[in-house]
């Protein structure tokens, strides 16, 4: 839909300069239109490829983690590293990382956006990015760049 309107916008812009232009130039060497074969143009929808490497927050289909959402918190439970100096000062909490996972399913750019301490932060981070391939995010049929928010818990037994 977004990119039927864009290529009717585009049409309507090249109308107007083409209506701009015609009003410099001499009018009596231009061929005469009637309103009926104005009305007969059908648009023409433009493929216009994402060359910006936009990063979308929501997408038509999301990435996912290779076998879902228990595969990814089985994941993290296996790997996730506690600080020892978090276990020794009985420190507990969420850290919220976001990353991204580009185009080809890698994650990148992990950053805590809210955090506890440094050592728990860290090991946020550490589990994130270590985080195997996911199935790209798509929107529009292109596979995208999607931002990815994840809590990590960390809690003592």
């Amino acid at each position: 839909m977004k990119k039927t309107l864009l290529s009717s916008m585009i049409i309507i812009l090249m109308g107007l300069l083409g209506a701009c232009s015609s009003n410099t130039s001499d009018k009596a060497s231009l061929p005469e239109q009637s309103a009926s074969e104005n009305e007969t143009a059908t648009p023409v929808a433009i493929e216009v490829p994402d060359t910006l490497g936009k990063t979308y927050d929501a997408v038509e289909v999301m990435p996912e983690f290779p076998g879902g959402t228990k595969a990814l918190l089985s994941f993290i439970a296996e790997n996730l590293k506690y600080p020892q100096k978090a276990i020794d000062e009985q420190t507990e909490g969420r850290v919220i990382v976001q990353f991204v996972i580009d185009k080809t399913g890698k994650v990148s750019s992990p950053e805590v956006i809210r955090g506890v301490t440094s050592e728990l932060d860290q090991a946020a981070l550490d589990i994130v990015s270590a985080l195997p391939d996911w199935k790209p995010g798509e929107q529009d049929g292109q596979k995208v760049n999607v931002k990815y928010t994840l809590p990590v818990v960390f809690k003592l037994k």
